[in-house]
């Protein structure tokens, strides 16, 4: 009986334990995961620590002991000339805006955008209305004062018929005085008349004076309003064609006003195209070499394989501070009627080099984040970096402006291996 009570409790045991086991075998489990992925980890990181200490001893070996094989080329100096190309457009060699020099209304125009006219042409008539009122006016009051000046001189005469019976009775009562027939007073009073017809005379002269300084003033006005009269008929002031015409203020019966300001709008201009003036900013590199009469090409995309010579005529001989070029003017002959003004075109000069630029290899630059370089080799065959200074793009040749010396052989394609004092066997590319 004891045996048989005493068999439960062992079986209720049994399984009281059986959850334990199972926590414990999880933690287990847990530790060995992680001792397997810490170990994972240290052979990754011992492999990448062998795999640079072997790609730097390979470097330093190669540095020490073997010479990299690179390709090399000389510098060589730039030719003594180059061409240059620059962008510019052409204008008329002289345009001329026409505006009204007088009111008034257009009663016929005679010309039309495009026609050849020569000096002296009409090109516009207009209808003065006004003016013409004034100019009237202007010869009435002109007659008005030749008529006063007529009346004045007629009282110098008076005033001098005046004077001159005043003198006489003067002299005819000093007479009688001094012989007791008159007495002093009357001599006095002779002598009073013939003062008083002298300041007559006087007065009656100097208002003919001003009287003939009126009249020129009113003829003069009358010249003007004439003068402005004959701007009526508006000519062309040089042969030339007609290149604009103001829609809005050009048609028969429109009112135009006198003027060139910003409010007066012009009726036409005017151009000579006989020869075209072409403007060129020119570069600050290039300003220095160009002078008064030297000879360049006129190029245009319309008109492929043609080439117009022109030649500088000015240059302001200053440098624009914004955009750092030179603005210069050339000549181009258009006798031909070939060229327009406002076409874009292409100037081309032969430019001499101010002093000896040297040219490396496109494919020789190191560009990095302070600069660019190349990578020079000595005469013991090693690397020496140097910084440069670039000048003009040739395409597989740029200009060095300072950093090398002639016959200096850089490194052609270089790679991350050439670094300073790296030992290299250069192999010279054939010059071109």
């Amino acid at each position: 009986m004891t045996g048989a009570t005493s068999q439960p409790p062992e079986q209720g045991s049994v399984k009281k334990s059986a959850p334990g086991k199972k926590h414990y075998g999880f933690l287990i489990l847990l530790v060995v995961v992680g001792i397997a992925l810490g170990t994972a980890i240290a052979y990754e990181l011992s492999q990448r620590k062998a795999q640079e200490h072997a790609l730097a001893a390979s470097i330093g070996e190669t540095t020490a002991s073997s010479a990299l094989n690179v390709n090399v080329a000389r510098v060589r100096f730039a030719a003594s000339e180059a061409t240059v190309e620059l962008p510019g457009q052409t204008m008329a060699l002289v345009e001329t805006p026409i505006y009204a020099r007088t009111d008034g209304y257009i009663r016929q125009r005679y010309v039309e955008i495009g026609d050849r006219v020569k000096k002296g042409q009409m090109l516009l008539d207009l209808d003065t209305p006004d003016l013409d009122q004034q100019i009237d006016q202007a010869r009435a009051t002109l007659a008005q004062s030749k008529a006063a000046l007529a009346q004045l001189q007629a009282n110098l005469q008076a005033s001098q018929s005046s004077l001159k019976l005043a003198k006489i009775t003067a002299e005819r009562t000093g007479a009688l005085a001094d012989q007791g027939v008159l007495s002093k007073q009357d001599r006095d009073n002779s002598n009073a008349a013939l003062e008083n017809g002298q300041a007559n005379v006087h007065a009656a002269e100097e208002a003919i004076r001003a009287q003939e300084a009126t009249i020129a003033a009113n003829e003069a006005n009358l010249k003007r309003l004439i003068e402005t009269k004959n701007y009526a008929r508006m000519e062309a002031p040089f042969d030339g064609v007609i290149t604009y015409r103001n829609q809005a203020a050009s048609d028969v019966g429109t009112l135009v006003t006198s003027g060139s300001g910003s409010a007066v709008k012009e009726v036409l201009r005017i151009s000579q195209l006989g020869k075209l003036r072409i403007f060129v900013n020119v570069p600050q590199t290039y300003a220095p070499v160009i002078r008064v009469g030297q000879p360049a090409q006129l190029v245009f995309d319309e008109f492929a394989g043609r080439v117009f010579p022109a030649q500088v005529t000015s240059a302001s001989e200053s440098v624009d501070p914004s955009s750092r070029t030179m603005l210069t003017v050339l000549e181009v002959d258009n006798s031909g009627g070939g060229l327009l003004p406002g076409m874009f075109g292409k100037i081309r000069f032969r430019l001499p080099h101010t002093v000896n630029i040297l040219r490396v290899p496109a494919d020789a630059l190191m560009f990095r984040a302070d600069g660019t370089y190349v990578a020079v080799v000595d005469r013991e065959h090693k690397i020496h970096l140097r910084q440069i200074v670039l000048g003009r793009d040739y395409g597989g040749e740029v200009e060095a402006t300072s950093g090398l010396e002639p016959m200096d052989m850089v490194v052609l394609n270089p790679t991350d291996a050439i670094r300073e004092g790296v030992l290299v066997e250069p192999k010279e590319r054939a010059a071109k």
